[in-house]
């Protein structure tokens, strides 16, 4: 991997490797007194050795911001907190600005856009922008560019991409009108190129400009791959320092970056931007997490740097790791968004599921304690190893029983899900990590009153998860059928049509599995969504091998889901046939199949030779029940599944096992 680890020059800037921190929303932009927090968050990443970020978004006027949590640059306010924010990150690294508007995608009743035309995932339709409007915005962005060099950022990034304003400039989707702005790709190209000229007017010599531009839009009817490379060569030719290829619309309904994404899968893209656009530095981004991606990308010279940003959520010192040969060690992005992207769209502050800290990094410092205690963690799901790694990392003396012959808990299970492997870097990670700093796992040692008073620790963590929760139905015995546990851990064996009872998050995960056994490829992601096309880019029907109906009582399917990733999954199961019915009552089960009521009085017989049962979870803290009775002296601490199974999930489980370590 020794080409990640060479200098790139970027204008009058040396960057000394070749990772990009790129672009995204911690939750806090927008605020005044956030600073200190952010060059927190943003110093721990240099210090793990990226020579560059980028920021999120920082709108170049009013109308362009996002919605509320967004910096603005003609805002003397934000402008002196970007200051500030430089000031305290000044010589760790370069921080990159980037130059925003939404357009269309702007959540205020004053958007704007090149034409009025709604977008899909907004209420508000925008007003076309006159000409006269059009170079007042672009000299916004010149304006924008002048005060972010003033207030110290090393570098700026113009945001061409992810269907915001420049995009919808180029794209004949959203641009229809016929002046110098539009028309032809020729003119729909114009709006970018002149932000570029505005952009360069106003900064030094020599001072990098990157420009984001969409490698491909995944919206049927965008511009083709010939229009996409005539972009790139006339940037090119207006001298930009380098092009971050982005890639899909928000609105989109092509997943990007989810787990239901293979690694790697848009180099491709960017390669054959590259290979067509020689003499400029081609930046790729999405789904990169891992070292072996990683090292296939510059062994294969596919690109001249990478752009990772949820990676470095997950781990900050992911790129020091990756240069000293410590691969095994990284905490790796498992792709999941719910702490970061749904977060960022809900307007929450960012973290991270596997690595809580991120963005927290001036509440936990993990200085070392005085007062070292022994302590003993039951259980080694996310909750357990989350609290027994932080414990250790604060001085104390750690043990870990856990009753299987592997950790991971519920991690175990999920990663038989499709896509969700992911889950096996966190495992992998955690037994190297926990290994590296001394923490000991007593393996296949299931906990009990006498062996953990043997252990005569300070500090009992009970993190001993959740269990199936039962469930009665009349006629129930007449088809084979089994828990969701027994079905992912093979003890049980469904048959070509299945009933799945409960449809919530591991319902709809125990769906995709029924229908699609094995992760994601390139080769079967691109047919499924007809990527080669490149502008008619849709998800395909397909037929599943096992007939699926997914049952749920009330509510929405996929609760507990997040909702940047839920709609593709959903849109993945109902494309291979998988039915979802909901708002009903179960009746019984007969040797043809389940029978339920439907609200309005309607029995339905659903036709199956199988049932699996996804009805939810019950805690599992018996032990910790009876020990607490015998040893109330003793400091105990319940966390995760454990101590509550209503609405469990990984990002509440990582997070109380921090808070544990911090609280013993």
């Amino acid at each position: 991997m020794s080409t990640a680890f060479t200098p790139i020059q970027l204008g009058n800037v040396t960057v000394p490797n070749r990772f990009l921190m790129g672009s995204m929303h911690l939750g806090v932009e927008g605020e005044t007194g956030v600073a200190h927090r952010m060059a927190t968050f943003y110093g721990k990443r240099f210090e793990g050795g990226v020579g560059m970020i980028v920021t999120g978004g920082i709108s170049v006027n009013e109308e362009g911001k996002g919605s509320k949590s967004f910096f603005q640059f003609l805002d003397p306010l934000h402008a002196n907190e970007l200051k500030l924010l430089n000031g305290a990150l000044k010589g760790k690294g370069v921080m990159c600005a980037q130059l925003f508007h939404a357009g269309r995608y702007a959540f205020d009743r004053n958007c704007v856009a090149p034409s009025a035309i709604r977008a899909p995932i907004n209420r508000y339709v925008p007003r076309a922008l006159t000409e006269d409007e059009c170079w007042r915005t672009i000299e916004d962005f010149g304006r924008s560019a002048k005060i972010a060099h003033e207030v110290g950022f090393g570098a700026v990034e113009i945001m061409g991409s992810e269907g915001y304003l420049l995009n919808q400039f180029f794209s004949p989707v959203t641009n229809h009108r016929d002046d110098y702005f539009g028309g032809d790709a020729k003119r729909r190209m114009n709006f970018s190129i002149e932000v570029l000229r505005a952009v360069k007017k106003n900064l030094p010599e020599g001072f990098p400009i990157i420009f984001r531009m969409s490698g491909i839009d995944l919206i049927p009817g965008n511009p083709s791959f010939e229009e996409v490379i005539g972009l790139s060569n006339a940037l090119r030719d207006e001298n930009v320092t380098a092009l971050n290829i982005g890639i899909g619309w928000h609105e989109s309904r092509i997943p990007t970056i989810s787990q239901l994404v293979p690694r790697g899968a848009w180099v491709p893209i960017a390669r054959r931007i590259k290979e067509q656009t020689p003499g400029v530095p081609i930046i790729a981004s999405n789904r990169v997490n891992d070292a072996s991606t990683i090292e296939k990308v510059f062994s294969e010279q596919s690109v001249d740097m990478i752009s990772m940003a949820r990676p470095f959520l997950a781990d900050p010192f992911i790129v020091q790791k990756l240069a000293n040969g410590h691969s095994e060690r990284i905490n790796t992005c498992v792709a999941c968004n719910q702490a970061c992207l749904d977060h960022a769209f809900q307007e929450k502050h960012v973290s991270c599921i596997v690595n809580p800290v991120a963005m927290n990094e001036d509440k936990y410092n993990f200085k070392k304690t005085t007062n070292p205690k022994n302590v003993l963690v039951i259980g080694t799901g996310p909750a357990g190893l989350e609290a027994a790694r932080v414990a250790k990392e604060l001085g104390h003396d750690v043990t870990i029983f856990e009753k299987r012959d592997q950790i991971g808990g519920q991690f175990q299970l999920a990663s038989h899900i499709p896509g969700k492997s992911e889950f096996n870097e966190t495992i992998r990670y955690f037994k190297n990590e926990l290994n590296a700093i001394g923490v000991k796992i007593q393996l296949n040692t299931e906990a009990t009153i006498e062996n953990i008073k043997a252990k005569n620790s300070d500090v009992v963590i009970f993190a001993s998860g959740v269990i199936p929760r039962e469930f009665h139905l009349k006629g129930l015995e007449l088809l084979p059928h089994g828990s969701y546990a027994d079905y992912l851990t093979g003890k049980f064996v469904p048959g070509k049509a299945v009933a799945v009872i409960g449809g919530g998050g591991i319902g709809v995960d125990v769906a995709h599995r029924l229908t699609e056994e094995n992760d994601p490829t390139l080769e079967s992601y691109n047919q499924k969504y007809n990527i080669n096309s490149f502008t008619n880019a849709m998800i395909q029907t397909a037929k599943a091998k096992r007939k699926v109906g997914v049952f749920r009582r009330n509510g929405k399917h996929g609760a507990g889901l997040g909702p940047t990733t839920f709609w593709a999954l959903k849109q993945e199961l109902e494309s291979e046939g998988v039915e979802f019915f909901q708002g009903l009552t179960y009746k019984e089960v007969t040797k043809d199949g389940l029978i339920v009521v439907f609200k309005n009085g309607e029995e339905f017989l659903y036709p199956c030779d199988s049932i699996i049962l996804c009805v939810g979870q019950e805690k599992e803290d018996s032990l910790y029940e009876q020990y607490v009775k015998q040893s109330p002296n003793q400091k105990l601490i319940l966390i995760g599944g454990a101590k509550d199974a209503k609405n469990i999930d990984a990002k509440r489980a990582f997070f109380e096992g921090l808070e544990a370590a911090y609280n013993i």
